[in-house]
């Protein structure tokens, strides 16, 4: 891919929850900028661009597609859209961010990094916690051998969600469950740190909507490590994590996917590491420098890791009986 030398002009899909955090957060980069929004309909683009100051507003996302003006763009929209409207982007020429998961399942994932080859686009699913300063310290000192081999992993993301079949978390045909959209971040912790696990047991309960509330993953690699990850709708969980280690350990506090602290104990001694504030713009500068370095992947959150980790929760889910139309 050719390196990008130019301002990098930026397109938002979508004008949800997510597309004004990431539009709010951007905001404190000097480089590059949002030019365009997209939506399904004009009056909500409109709407948007007016409330971020963004200079057009397309009523499709095909227009946004075809906007000479943009460069790259971020899916921001409920996950049955990542896929198609990736795609669609691809083929019009714009590199993609797009949010997690990056697709409902492995098939999807393929389609979508075919794409980005065929284009010669840059790809990459927005799992900002790999970005996070915090984060991306744990693992220098981790690499640097400060709690020695990590040996387990226990990390959780549940909170008790009020039943409504029309929440997207509750809506199967939007792409809901625990699994994908929370079970994600302490499943990426743990890939993160030991690699893709050899095995992986899996209990949990389905609603009465077809979606996964409940799930308990118990990870194992063929070395002795291991995790226990979990994720829920139903059930107010610790939203923490921990990592040990032969000669210590690291306690990640709540939200463990999106912290700016954590402690680190060893030798009998505890360090407690804080960084910059969290925030969606960390990853927006690992793009710009794959971007402006010719890279068509981040080394930091590859397409094998995403399409991967899609894999195994399509095991996962048939294990559990979930199934969306997409599959």
């Amino acid at each position: 891919m050719k390196p990008v030398t130019d301002p990098i002009r930026w397109g938002v899909a979508g004008t949800g929850g997510i597309a004004a955090s990431f539009v709010r957060d951007f905001a404190a980069l000097d480089d590059g900028e949002i030019t365009a929004v997209g939506s399904r309909s004009a009056a909500s683009a409109q709407a948007f661009a007016a409330e971020h100051d963004i200079g057009r507003a397309h009523g499709s996302y095909e227009e946004l597609a075809a906007d000479p003006e943009v460069d790259v763009v971020y899916v921001a929209g409920i996950h049955p859209v990542h896929a198609p409207q990736s795609c669609m982007f691809l083929d019009a020429g714009k590199h993609v961010l797009v949010e997690k998961p990056m697709a409902l399942n492995a098939r999807e994932a393929d389609a979508m990094i075919d794409a980005a080859t065929r284009n010669d686009r840059f790809l990459m699913e927005a799992m900002w916690m790999r970005f996070n300063p915090a984060h991306v310290e744990m693992m220098r000192r981790v690499d640097d051998g400060a709690i020695g081999e990590v040996r387990r992993v226990i990390a959780d993301f549940s909170f008790a969600l009020p039943m409504d079949e029309h929440h997207r978390l509750w809506d199967r045909d939007k792409g809901g469950g625990a699994l994908l959209d929370l079970g994600i971040y302490p499943v990426n912790l743990a890939w993160w740190l030991l690699g893709e696990p050899h095995r992986t047991e899996v209990a949990g309960h389905v609603s009465a909507t077809g979606v996964d509330d409940e799930v308990t993953l118990l990870c194992a690699w063929d070395g002795g490590a291991t995790a226990a990850l979990t994720a829920g709708l139903r059930l107010p969980g610790t939203l923490a994590a921990r990592v040990e280690g032969t000669t210590g350990s690291i306690e990640i506090p709540a939200p463990a996917h999106a912290t700016d602290r954590m402690t680190i104990t060893a030798g009998g001694a505890s360090e407690t590491l804080e960084s910059e504030s969290v925030g969606l713009r960390h990853q927006v500068v690992e793009v710009h420098r794959c971007l402006r370095a010719g890279e068509r992947e981040s080394p930091r959150m590859p397409l094998a890791t995403s399409r991967a980790v899609l894999a195994r929760f399509d095991q996962i889910r048939a294990e559990l009986g979930v199934r969306y139309d997409a599959d």
